[in-house]
């Protein structure tokens, strides 16, 4: 693992999935990207939510310096809630995987319910199909037909204190309900108790490489 790409639908999917893995990563001298697929614009009244692009734009640049990791900004983002599987997609998302020369991809869990998460883990699936590593990750809460059930983790102990950092970079509705990013270190501080570690984020290994 030297060059790492994180790929998330929304500016703050990374953050929420490996925040804590890709500033460990950083630390230990790999270079790690950041790709976001969707504008992030996303209004929805029935829940309260409004968050704009320019704003998710500028909070992710400063989460990124905080974690070390380089934001790509090549891919032009689809609209929230229009990102579909289609080949030009997939396409522009291998090019940049060559182009840093990737060998490991984190990406969203193939069965979230969010439909821009299950599109850009289909996506990413494809493009990372010549990539060593790929690894799943699950960036929110819902409760989902097949549950989430990590069976890699990465020990953050020394480095979820950045992952706060970098997700109180977001301001407003990124943190639904003002508990969703509590909620998450929470989870992580579960899976640590497992590993019996102080902080852990867990992923579904699609494939490792071991050399």
């Amino acid at each position: 693992m030297e060059n790492i790409l994180i790929i998330g639908a929304h500016y703050d999917d990374a953050e929420l999935g490996c925040g804590g893995t890709a500033a460990k990563l950083v630390a230990e001298g790999k270079k790690v990207y950041k790709l976001t697929l969707t504008d992030n614009v996303t209004k929805f009244d029935h829940q309260h939510i409004n968050v704009l692009y320019e704003t998710s734009v500028r909070e992710s640049a400063l989460a990124c310096e905080v974690l070390g990791v380089k934001e790509l900004t090549e891919f032009t983002p689809y609209r929230c809630c229009e990102l579909t599987y289609n080949t030009e997609a997939m396409q522009k998302i291998e090019d940049l995987i060559y182009k840093y020369n990737i060998d490991t991809v984190f990406m969203h869990y193939n069965e979230d319910l969010n439909q821009d998460h299950k599109a850009a883990s289909q996506l990413c699936l494809t493009a990372s199909r010549h990539c060593e590593n790929v690894f799943l990750y699950q960036s929110n809460l819902y409760v989902l037909p097949k549950p989430f059930a990590p069976t890699c983790f990465f020990d953050i102990s020394d480095y979820v204190e950045k992952k706060k950092e970098a997700l109180r970079q977001y301001t407003g509705d990124h943190n639904r309900f003002n508990c969703l990013f509590q909620t998450n270190i929470e989870r992580n501080m579960v899976w640590g108790y497992s590993n019996g570690v102080k902080c852990a984020e867990g992923f579904i290994a699609q494939k490792i490489l071991l050399r």
